[in-house]
């Protein structure tokens, strides 16, 4: 249960219960989702991967190599490319079958920490913890689209379980503990083995085990790590095998490092928003009774430390980088919010209910501006950012965005009261603030995200010409992977085809060694422009 047993009647204990908290992660999981095409970015950095999957390179993706995403692992895009097998006969589009995986791994994520909390912090905090993971800013966009760095956080989420198991069966947790480091190496290489080495060695079994018990457990530990030795193993003798091998390395220079942590510590404060507030809460005293285990502490702090070592000398640097360092961060934060004062508590609950009207206001005053035309500054600035969108569906969406947060406000009042109230005051409140953004505001992400127009217009430059190939450069991965899935356009990201793509921002100029084969502008103002040029020295056309 969400609470403590209390006289409470009987629907209210079954609505803030376990099928309470069931229908709260699929609301936060699956809304929003599917039913649009991959957006610009990393949405279709990594669903092209898991599309190269689909097409037959299980074994190392070619895009794993070539500067399409950061450095990883296959694993995440191995499970993805197995829903869209298995998803895609039911009717679902290979894109939102594959994008599953991304809710698929953090409700992974969220039960491993549920289990790692049970020894640490006690009933009914196992479902805290669930419930303070959902309300983390970091995973609200990336819990929606392609992100192969959720495969890392379900393998530290499944270390720390590991961890907390180490004292009551030993041998369990030694076989976790393995199977982690297993799925870390496989998702993001020897990278995360770093985070995951301080669980692995602290549910070392050593003599809690009886010696009949160490042959059998020697031999599972073997089984489990002969997976990676094997892929490993058979990635070495391909050609791209020395490659992904070469980004595995880290980046050492002071100057790469210093830069490392200057961006990580700008994006961290919204990314961990609000686990770094709680887990950092300042406590005269503690309640509710018997306090953490130190050495559990000291091994969340430890992967903390080692999650910043990864984002400071591994590249690339960017937020989704520090989704390392949540569920480490989600445990103390919970541990920490269990044990605050009641006041403390209430504080959190009223900043739980500010934080989610001022998300629904910013949602209504876009939708007023697109439909209304109010407040006219901000109507002015979408104008120009996208003169030629139209809001489809505006009033049933205000009407259902209206019905949720009037549920919102309902469940919220009738909350019992408990210890964990405000952790299903944040949870709840964040959980429907996404739904009334995804109601008001995906139709203008889907307008000035979605690369299938763009596309297809150059598809009708390109017709006649038929080159081929087209040349992209490196950090415009998203749209080779665009003209590759939308419009089947034979793009690469080397040089030296006939036809090349620039993408123009601000005040950069174009390139003068070609002619302009086609051009587009999206927006006013601050606007971005798209060009194919022609390269007239390797361009011949198939009638000459």
């Amino acid at each position: 249960m969400f609470f403590d047993p209390r006289p409470v009647p009987p629907w209210q204990r079954r609505l803030y219960g376990k099928w309470g908290l069931v229908a709260l992660l699929a609301t936060f999981l699956l809304v929003g989702t599917t039913g649009h095409d991959p957006w610009r970015g990393i949405d279709l950095r990594h669903f092209f991967v898991a599309w190269q999957v689909l097409q037959g390179e299980w074994l190392l993706p070619p895009a794993l190599v070539d500067g399409t995403v950061p450095t990883a692992g296959p694993l995440y895009y191995w499970v993805a490319a197995l829903l869209g097998l298995v998803l895609e006969p039911l009717g679902l589009a290979p894109h939102d079958a594959t994008r599953l995986a991304s809710p698929l791994f953090l409700l992974c994520t969220l039960l491993c920490l549920g289990a790692a909390s049970l020894s640490w912090c006690g009933k009914p905090w196992h479902a805290g913890v669930m419930l303070v993971g959902i309300g983390t800013l970091g995973w609200i966009l990336d819990a929606h689209q392609h992100q192969a760095l959720l495969a890392s956080a379900t393998a530290i989420g499944l270390a720390l379980a590991a961890a907390s198991w180490r004292h009551i069966h030993p041998a369990k947790a030694w076989i976790a503990a393995c199977v982690a480091m297993t799925a870390g190496f496989l998702a993001q290489g020897f990278a995360l083995l770093l985070v995951l080495a301080v669980p692995w060695l602290a549910s070392w079994p050593g003599k809690r085990i009886e010696a009949r018990q160490r042959l059998p457990l020697l031999i599972v530990t073997v089984a489990i790590f002969s997976l990676p030795v094997l892929w490993f193993v058979a990635v070495w003798h391909r050609t791209e095998g020395g490659t992904w091998l070469s980004l595995q390395a880290p980046h050492l220079t002071w100057e790469f490092i210093t830069s490392s942590l200057v961006d990580g510590g700008r994006d961290a404060v919204w990314v961990t928003w609000p686990l770094w507030l709680l887990a950092l809460w300042p406590l005269r005293r503690a309640t509710n009774g018997n306090g953490s285990d130190a050495r559990q502490m000291a091994i969340a702090w430890g992967m903390i430390a080692a999650g910043l070592v990864v984002v400071a000398a591994w590249p690339p640097s960017n937020p989704s980088d520090l989704l390392v360092l949540l569920p480490p961060l989600t445990l103390l934060a919970t541990e920490r919010l269990r044990r605050m004062p009641v006041g403390a508590r209430a504080a959190f609950s009223w900043f739980s209910a500010a934080t989610v009207l001022s998300l629904v206001v910013f949602a209504g005053l876009a939708w007023s501006a697109w439909n209304l035309d109010w407040p006219p500054g901000l109507a002015r600035h979408m104008v120009r950012v996208a003169p030629d969108f139209e809001m489809s569906g505006s009033l049933w969406r205000m009407g259902s965005a209206t019905a949720v947060l009037l549920a919102w406000f309902v469940l919220a009042v009738m909350t019992p009261a408990s210890p964990l109230r405000p952790a299903i005051h944040w949870a709840l409140g964040v959980t429907l603030a996404w739904v009334v953004m995804v109601l008001l505001l995906e139709p203008w992400f889907e307008h000035t995200r979605n690369l299938r127009p763009i596309v297809e217009q150059m598809q009708e430059a390109l017709h006649d010409r038929a080159p081929a190939c087209v040349s992209v450069p490196t950090r415009e991965a998203d749209v080779r992977a665009a003209l590759v899935y939308f419009g089947g356009i034979p793009a690469t990201l080397k040089e030296g085809c006939p036809v090349r793509f620039a993408r123009l921002r601000g005040a950069q100029t174009l390139p003068t060694d070609g002619s302009i084969l086609w051009s587009a502008t999206r927006g006013q103002g601050k606007r971005q422009e798209y060009w194919l040029l022609l390269d007239n020295e390797r361009a011949r056309s198939p009638h000459d």
